[in-house]
């Protein structure tokens, strides 16, 4: 691995140890990516192989305390790229004409043990399991879409991929935990598929800790692709008295609710029936279950339980709130389509009483992507301008999702906030997950 830069102060610079020098060994271990870097210099003793710019080789003894970083930073390496072509997956339904970044497909164990990533498994070997297993590299998260591996590979669109429940015993018996998801089609991967799926992942729990079933989503650019039914309100409540089926009788066997309803299906399924709303113990008769649905909210990130995370938070924390402002202050607040009467019912109920301060939510139609996307990640530039465009009157600040932009503070069509706060002649704040933070920041 290329040295990009050395911290000042730390260990490294203390040696004769220089950017754009390659380190090759760590006790004698290759070091291929920044995981065998992290597993490998853990050791308090460290002899390092390492090659100049001038590929002169020298070798650099040194003492560590056990949890103490090097103070290397390094180049980015190239990730491995999902070579399969699935019939909903959401890069092939990208316009043309984005950035080069949104059209890569990863498909790295190495991303999913670091950041999160799903990954189908697809292109694993052997030496690649050996090393998740002797690394320890847990957990890991897991795209299954079907367990029976005729209706995979004709989901993959890929004849030639390797069977997944023999890589996934594997990986359980070697002690990895793996969080896994089922990307739902209506007709395709539903009925006894899905029923056959959820048995054969629970018959490997606890290492298989979760399943969650996410709603397929749809764009409008889909031309020459595989059709499939959009997720609509019935399947959703379909799918949300499946789970709680299934839920009953895995809390009786392993004390934990296993298989998962994302927030979309509850979204898309709003305006449950009372029976259904008692049965998930929800506060104000709420469509989004209690906590208890979502164990450790170990999906949160797949938007597993963010909805009920946020909804909790902010009744916990409503006593942070002030009981008045010192000087009026107006508010608009942007929201996918998908929350946004469950956000608007809770936040302008709740902070319209504020003396002083008035919150509207408005939500922002996605017709960059289509109407079937209605979720917040997904959020483009020119839709939140044109969203605020429809409103007679716009707050004197507008605040946004977190996850609507990127690490370099762009929208998925690359027009950045600043680009808003220009056209609207308001300041754009990029909210956090806690909204009473968020707000607090405001007001002070």
């Amino acid at each position: 691995m290329k040295i990009k830069s050395i911290k000042n102060e730390s260990i490294a610079s203390h040696h004769t140890i220089f950017s754009e020098d390659e380190l090759l060994e760590i006790n004698g271990h290759p070091i291929n990516d920044i995981i065998d870097y992290k597993f490998y210099s853990s050791e308090p003793v460290l002899t390092l192989k390492l090659k100049d710019k001038n590929e002169k080789i020298k070798r650099i003894r040194l003492r560590k305390n056990p949890d103490q970083d090097l103070g290397l930073e390094f180049y980015e390496i190239r990730y491995r790229s999902c070579k399969n072509n699935c019939i909903f997956c959401f890069v092939l339904q990208l316009p043309k004409g984005m950035r080069r970044s949104l059209y890569f497909k990863d498909e790295d164990y190495r991303l999913s043990f670091l950041h999160g990533n799903f990954i189908t498994l697809t292109n694993t070997s052997d030496s690649d399991i050996n090393r998740i297993i002797r690394q320890r590299l847990s957990p890991l998260y897991i795209s299954v879409h079907a367990t029976d591996e005729n209706l995979r590979k004709k989901i993959f669109a890929n004849q030639k991929i390797p069977e997944v429940m023999p890589i996934i015993r594997e990986l359980a018996e070697g002690g990895i935990e793996l969080h896994t998801q089922i990307v739902l089609c209506p007709g395709i991967n539903d009925g006894k598929y899905l029923e056959k799926s959820v048995i054969r992942l629970s018959a490997f729990y606890p290492y298989v800790k979760s399943l969650a079933l996410v709603p397929v989503g749809l764009t409008r650019y889909r031309q020459n692709l595989p059709r499939i039914k959009p997720v609509g309100k019935k399947y959703s409540l379909t799918i949300i008295k499946l789970v709680d089926g299934w839920q009953k009788i895995f809390r009786k066997k392993f004390k934990n609710g296993f298989v998962y309803a994302s927030d979309e299906f509850f979204t898309k399924g709003m305006n449950l029936k009372p029976q259904m709303s008692r049965m998930f113990h929800t506060k104000a008769e709420l469509d989004i279950p209690s906590k208890r649905y979502y164990d450790d909210f170990n999906q949160i990130e797949n938007g597993v339980g963010m909805m009920r995370k946020f909804l909790d938070q902010f009744e916990a924390k409503q006593k942070l709130l002030p009981k008045s402002l010192s000087r009026k202050l107006s508010i608009t607040l942007l929201t996918g389509v998908s929350a946004f009467r469950l956000i608007k019912r809770v936040v302008e109920d709740r902070l319209n009483i504020i003396p002083g301060l008035k919150i509207k939510v408005i939500a922002v139609k996605n017709d960059f992507f289509g109407s079937t996307v209605t979720v917040t990640g997904l959020f483009t530039g020119v839709d939140i301008i044109n969203a605020l465009k429809r409103q007679k009157k716009i707050g004197d600040l507008i605040i946004l999702p977190p996850n609507c932009i990127n690490q370099d503070g762009l929208f998925l069509d690359d027009i950045t906030p600043q680009e808003v706060e220009n056209e609207f002649k308001r300041k754009v704040i990029i909210g956090s997950y806690d909204l009473v933070e968020t707000l607090n920041k405001i007001f002070k």
